[in-house]
């Protein structure tokens, strides 16, 4: 099975003045080099933004994580604002569209979108937010004895993504109750 791919291509050598700036304060934060450009390659329209003390952010999971919580170090996380636009747009009568949710989110396979964890910013700072981009994998689906084998999968992505500083956001809890 291949991996998750974003689409868009990246020149390190070669970035434009947001993407510049998105990948220095990425730096700042600790992440590193190829975190950086995996994160610039996954959407574009960076711009850096100022989260406040006891500001929220969610991420879309899966149930079977066998990890847990989403890992606090992630990368991939929506601010309230981008919460309610994925909810308004896939949240009716009672029920996610989860396969709408991967899509607009760009989500791997393995992430069922089934479970949303949640994190509270304990510190003011400074994070990169963008518009997330289109994203490709090779998934199979199998019933009893018979399977599709592989099949190329594009998810077009459109949602936006903030990347917090993790030592600057509180520990992750998973959501309860009414999304």
């Amino acid at each position: 099975m291949q991996k998750f791919k974003t689409r868009r291509e990246v020149d390190m050598d070669k970035l434009s003045a947001a993407e510049d700036s998105a990948a220095k304060k990425l730096k700042a934060q600790g992440r590193s080099g190829e975190d950086i450009e995996q994160l610039l390659s996954s959407g574009d329209d960076f711009k850096t933004r100022r989260l406040q003390l006891g500001g929220k952010l969610y991420g879309f999971d899966s149930q079977s994580n066998p990890y847990g919580t989403k890992n606090q170090k992630s990368m991939y996380w929506t601010d309230e604002a981008g919460y309610q636009d994925v909810k308004s747009k896939f949240y009716k009568d009672g029920v996610w569209d989860r396969e709408g949710v991967k899509n607009y989110l760009a989500l791997p396979c393995y992430n069922r979108a089934d479970v949303i964890d949640t994190a509270t910013v304990t510190q003011p700072h400074t994070a990169v937010e963008s518009t997330i981009g289109i994203a490709t994998e090779q998934i199979g689906y199998t019933e009893g004895s018979y399977s599709t084998g592989m099949l190329g999968k594009i998810m077009s992505g459109g949602g936006s993504q903030i990347t917090p500083d993790s030592k600057a956001i509180s520990t992750v809890t998973r959501l309860t109750g009414t999304p």
